[in-house]
């Protein structure tokens, strides 16, 4: 597996709209682009952490064009927030994380 991270300042106030354009996106790349998914994760300082998971680095590298929706979505976070880091890539090595509970 393949493990990509990036970390966003929001302006404040656009939290709800950086996340659900996050939210929107990153379910149109895991149903139409074969991405495993992603978590986001608020710091108490504002900032925010995601990081996605792709079956390899080719797959994740090889994508095509974005569609129109997802362009503007990336536009989207872009206006409300800054990207700090990222992308930091790397093959996963191990993982510990248990799958939550639907009740969780």
């Amino acid at each position: 597996m393949h493990a990509i991270y990036f970390r966003w300042k929001v302006a404040s106030g656009h939290e709800r709209d950086f996340e659900r354009a996050w939210l929107e996106l990153t379910e149109l790349v895991r149903d139409e682009r074969g991405g495993l998914g992603s978590r986001l994760h608020r710091c108490t300082d504002g900032h925010y952490f995601a990081y996605a998971q792709w079956p390899s680095k080719l797959l994740w590298a090889t994508q095509p064009e974005p569609t129109a929706r997802m362009a503007e979505l990336r536009n989207q976070m872009r206006e409300f927030a800054e990207l700090v880091d990222g992308p930091l890539q790397g093959d996963v090595v191990a993982d510990l994380l248990i799958a939550a509970t639907p009740d969780e």
